[in-house]
């Protein structure tokens, strides 16, 4: 008897111990699933399926960039208004005349906009609907800005409040009197600020779009050679930056230091530094070259924990 409780005593040890190493195999492989998959383009994915931004490590390359490029602009996308008129009982809030036109920007209250404010697009023989209107104060002055440097069959004005469908929170509005027709063009309801990023005297609407990721710069313009508003996001056009090696960039955004407005412009390998001159990029190179988006997105990062 006493034979044989050794025996089961004996066979007892290997089996802790093969049951030992299981359990500390399982825990192995356990943690090595739980590390992060790596991916290109400075990320990782998780095997749950979870994207984790990694920091980028672009390098400053101007080099990789030409000199000086053309930005490939193409007509502003419009947003198309219907014809209508106000009902009977509407009334006449205010009407902004177009300088040098028969043209003016109305806006009505009455049954047709129920409790709010219709806004109407008027030229010489017609008339167009702008939609529902919001966020006018009754202090209506500076709400409506001419554009003054359209000039020819050509006015306009810049509409700083928002209207139509989509509630865009500003837009610019373009009469032809020789066709007695309107653009109105609302940048697709995204930010944009009105400025002089080439200090050439005539206005842009920049849209520096810090919170898209990757960041993007988009800028609207005037055309007077083919009397229309143009507009380009810089690293989505793909004639950018011809070539094998620098294709097209993952980023654009928009710096402004000691009065130099510049533009970042890359991806997660290499990026260089632009000014903006009447349609076209060049190079510059500023006193501190570090990247201002990794930097960007750095305090972002610490900020959000």
């Amino acid at each position: 008897m006493p034979r044989k409780g050794k025996i089961r005593l004996t066979n007892a040890l290997p089996r802790r111990a093969v049951a030992l190493l299981t359990a500390l195999t399982l825990l192995a492989m356990f943690a090595c699933s739980k590390q992060p998959i790596e991916q290109p383009a400075g990320s990782v994915v998780s095997p749950l399926g979870q994207r984790i931004t990694q920091p980028i490590k672009a390098v400053y390359r101007p080099d990789l960039f030409p000199q000086q490029t053309t930005v490939p602009f193409t007509e502003s996308m419009v947003q198309p208004l219907e014809s209508g008129v106000p009902s009977a009982d509407a009334k006449l809030v205010f009407s902004f005349p177009l300088p040098n036109s028969e043209a003016s920007i109305q806006v009505y209250s009455g049954a047709d906009s129920g409790s709010g404010w219709t806004g109407y697009a008027a030229g010489k023989h017609s008339k167009w609907k702008l939609g529902s209107l919001s966020g006018i104060p009754r202090e209506e002055a500076g709400q409506i800005a001419a554009l003054n440097f359209l000039t020819g069959d050509r006015s306009g004005a810049v509409l700083n409040f928002p209207f139509g469908d989509i509630g865009a929170r500003k837009g610019i509005a373009v009469y032809d009197r020789t066709a007695d027709t309107w653009k109105i063009v609302d940048f697709q309801g995204h930010e944009a600020v009105e400025m002089d990023i080439d200090k050439d005297g005539t206005p842009e609407w920049v849209g520096n779009q810090t919170r898209w990721v990757p960041p993007a710069l988009e800028i609207h313009q005037w055309s007077a050679e083919k009397g229309h508003f143009e507009s380009a996001v810089l690293q989505w056009e793909p004639d950018l930056f011809p070539g094998p090696v620098r294709n097209t960039p993952s980023y654009s955004s928009l710096f402004e230091e000691n009065g130099v407005r510049f533009i970042e412009i890359g991806d997660d390998e290499a990026y260089a530094f632009f000014t903006y001159e009447q349609g076209m990029l060049k190079q510059y190179r500023p006193d501190d070259t570090r990247s201002r988006v990794l930097e960007m997105r750095q305090v972002r990062r610490y900020g959000e924990r």
